[in-house]
């Protein structure tokens, strides 16, 4: 058997860089879609704009999945970050 590409390590730390980058990157996104539909709707005197809603709604799924896979794609390509290194 010869070794792989990427070392079992890292891809378990990049795993766990895009868990962590995601969610906290879910946590921020909570407070932008509900001010983007409190927005619509007060823009639009009272009647939503399903449109601006549902842009919003994109952005709070779309972005902890972009950034979580931007950490993951990092790791892969520098290695493990100092954080994620086992204690030695």
């Amino acid at each position: 058997m010869t070794d792989p590409t990427i070392p079992p390590a890292v891809i378990k730390a990049a795993k766990r860089g895009f868990i962590r980058t995601a969610s906290q990157s879910l946590a921020t996104s909570f407070g932008t879609g509900i001010s983007v539909g409190a927005l619509a709707t007060l823009v639009n005197h009272g009647q939503p704009d399903w449109w601006t809603i549902g842009a919003g709604a994109a952005v709070f799924i779309l972005t902890p999945l972009i950034n979580g896979a931007q950490s993951y794609f990092s790791i892969l390509g520098k290695g493990i970050p100092e954080d994620y290194q086992p204690p030695q």
